[in-house]
């Protein structure tokens, strides 16, 4: 069908859209390199900041001795552990074998009396006079260790107690940082939304328009990406609060402009045919009618069997004449006759569209 652009003119209109991104792409690059280098963005408060370091480091110094007091404490009563083990491990072997001696012996003596079975018997009492002695310096190393860690205890405490405070201060300080840094992000980023509805109401389809499309890009990049990450929490309220804010100023806004939207069309749809055409650009008219849409209230036209349309049956816009030369049925909306190139004097604003179109490349 028809199309609304010539080659070379969606190369252009294509090169002019790859200037736009371009344009964008070296301004978020320009902006993120300033934003970095702000010496109040790149430093942030340290928890240690905030701690009483001379008082800490007393406190680290009375817990050494008394850390490695116990830790040689430790050590001494995992040696006498072992010992234990090792004496039940023997104790229970002698134990064992004893008895099983006894037991081969009683058949033929009395066992009681021999002078072996009284030196086994001397051997398992010293082994338990052994055991006893050991669990009695176990039971004093963990009476020691128990000792040590109580007066370990309240340094320890102090010392949890000062990283406690550092700690809230340090959170207080971390959230005044995220408020300075969302309102020096704010003082950047406000002025360029502002300068890109500008642009966007004023110069979205100037001769300029990549450029001004490139900055509105931008604008959105450094708002979406520089400053709604930053946004301060407050329990959520400011985020979720911007969001509600935004969602009824973007759904009014949709709401007004679908209602000077119907009333623009409806004052269209009333007006004379010659006017309602010359306010119609050439390019939609040929785009609406590649479609079979009508240029003007932009609904469907629909063919009926057995009928010539030359009018849209939604708001009565002629779509189709004749060539008042040939007589050959084409788009009201051409310059000339397609078949004998005769200049269409219905639509006289047609014939300067070709040099519309190229002052908005």
């Amino acid at each position: 069908m028809y199309q609304q652009l010539r080659a070379p003119e969606r190369l252009f209109r294509l090169g002019q859209w790859v200037v736009a991104f371009l344009f964008a792409f070296f301004l978020i690059k320009v902006g993120a390199s300033l934003i970095a280098d702000l010496p109040l963005l790149s430093t942030g408060p340290q928890q240690s900041d905030f701690l009483d370091q001379r008082r800490v480091q007393q406190l680290r110094l009375q817990l050494q001795p008394l850390e490695q007091e116990i830790a040689q404490l430790q050590k001494s009563a995992e040696l006498s552990q072992e010992q234990l083990l090792r004496s039940q491990d023997e104790y229970g072997k002698d134990k064992q074998s004893f008895d099983n001696w006894r037991a081969a012996r009683g058949s033929t003596e009395q066992a009681e009396n021999n002078p072996e079975v009284i030196s086994r018997v001397r051997k398992l009492d010293e082994q338990l006079k052994k055991q006893t002695a050991i669990s009695t310096e176990l039971q004093q190393w963990q009476q020691k260790i128990e000792a040590q860690r109580e007066r370990l205890q309240p340094l320890q405490e102090q010392l949890s107690a000062l990283n406690y405070q550092a700690d809230q201060a340090f959170q207080q300080a971390l959230y005044q940082a995220s408020l300075k840094t969302f309102a020096i992000r704010l003082l950047f980023v406000l002025p360029l939304l502002i300068a890109a509805i500008w642009l966007f109401r004023r110069h979205r389809n100037s001769q300029h328009w990549p450029f001004a499309w490139g900055f509105i890009f931008f604008a959105l990049f450094a708002f979406f990406f520089e400053l709604v990450p930053y946004l301060p929490s407050f329990g959520g309220y400011i985020r979720y609060g911007v969001g509600a804010i935004l969602t009824f100023l973007g759904g009014k806004a949709l709401m007004r402009a679908l209602q000077q939207y119907l009333e623009r069309k409806h004052q269209e749809q009333t007006a004379p045919q010659e006017e309602r055409k010359q306010e119609i650009r050439y390019e939609k008219a040929l785009e609406s009618m590649a479609k079979g849409q009508c240029p003007s209230c932009e609904r469907g036209m629909p063919g009926i069997e057995g009928a010539v349309l030359n009018y849209c049956m939604h708001c009565g816009l002629k779509t189709h004449e004749v060539c008042n030369q040939c007589g050959l049925r084409h788009n009201a909306f051409f310059p000339y006759c397609p078949a004998c190139g005769a200049t269409a004097a219905a639509h006289p604003r047609a014939v300067s569209g070709t040099q519309e179109s190229k002052n908005q490349v």
